[in-house]
């Protein structure tokens, strides 16, 4: 049977990301949110990848209007084996651990990770995948094609992309721990409008869960 594991989803992630034309991903990101590109081609990895197991995105079960991101499902009976639920933010919305953002998206990935606990029943891993886009510099371009050109300057005014990077994944950590447990990493999306750009991204995985004796 196909165990998705947090090493496994990591691999596939980069490799879906690095399949994007170079620099397709930093315009993507710098002109809205990336996450469903991203979605989309870590779905097609994984599909490819994983024997004996399809991934479905957008995934209900039995009809319901709750759907999941991303499930990759059993070939045969497409019983869920793992759930991937996916946020995209920016560095700048975690620059501050009192900021009202960081208590949205802890909130947004644990209501997301309790929804797919109750979706995958007692089989099916889950996974939480936060997004941060990081771009190393403010846009200079006149007219506003980069989406959040003025809380990207703003969040760099005074302190270096790395000072800013380093404080939004210890803020994003430390409101995503409680949730199961966290790993993180980064994926070079290249540079578009004369601004070089990662995304960083933190994984949060638990467990299936179990029933008594089994």
């Amino acid at each position: 049977m196909t165990v998705l594991t947090s090493d496994v989803l990591k691999k596939a992630l980069h490799k879906a990301c690095s399949s994007f034309a170079p620099d397709e991903l930093a315009y993507l990101a710098l002109t809205s949110k990336p996450e469903l590109p991203i979605r989309d081609r870590l779905a097609w990895v994984l599909h490819r990848e994983l024997p004996g197991s399809v991934a479905a995105r957008e995934w209900n079960r039995g009809g319901g209007r709750a759907r999941s991101d991303l499930a990759v499902l059993q070939e045969e009976t497409h019983e869920p084996l793992a759930l991937v639920e996916m946020k995209a933010a920016y560095t700048f919305d975690f620059a501050r651990a009192e900021q009202l953002t960081v208590e949205k998206y802890r909130r947004y990935i644990a209501d997301d990770l309790d929804k797919a606990h109750q979706a995958g029943g007692t089989s099916a891993r889950v996974f939480g995948l936060l997004l941060l886009t990081h771009p190393a510099s403010p846009p200079r371009q006149p007219t506003p094609v980069v989406k959040y050109g003025r809380e990207i300057a703003r969040a760099l005014s005074g302190r270096t992309p790395d000072e800013l990077s380093g404080v939004a994944l210890e803020n994003a950590r430390r409101c995503l721990a409680a949730h199961g447990t966290v790993e993180d990493g980064t994926l070079h999306a290249g540079r578009a409008f004369g601004i070089d750009v990662d995304v960083k991204y933190l994984l949060v995985s638990r467990p299936a869960v179990r029933s008594p004796g089994t």
